[in-house]
């Protein structure tokens, strides 16, 4: 039996946006600086598309398997 909440609904693609306030709060939690941070920002548009934006993180070292290595996880 289907509860009311997930009656007919599907789930959320994740569509590899993310506003700044989301990457601020990620990259504050493995302890870059403010000044990278805002640097950051800078180079980016407000969303953040991962795909379209994948060069100019990769050119400051974010990626998805390093930010997970810091926050501690596993693959």
């Amino acid at each position: 039996m289907k509860t009311p909440a997930t009656a007919g609904s599907r789930p959320k693609r994740d569509r590899g946006l993310r506003s700044h306030i989301e990457l601020t709060r990620v990259l504050r939690r493995v302890r870059y600086s403010d000044e990278f941070i805002s640097e950051v920002l800078s180079q980016l548009a407000d969303p953040i598309d991962l795909r379209r934006d994948q060069r100019v993180l990769v050119r400051y070292g974010l990626s998805s398997e390093r930010l997970m290595d810091r926050l501690g996880g596993s693959p």
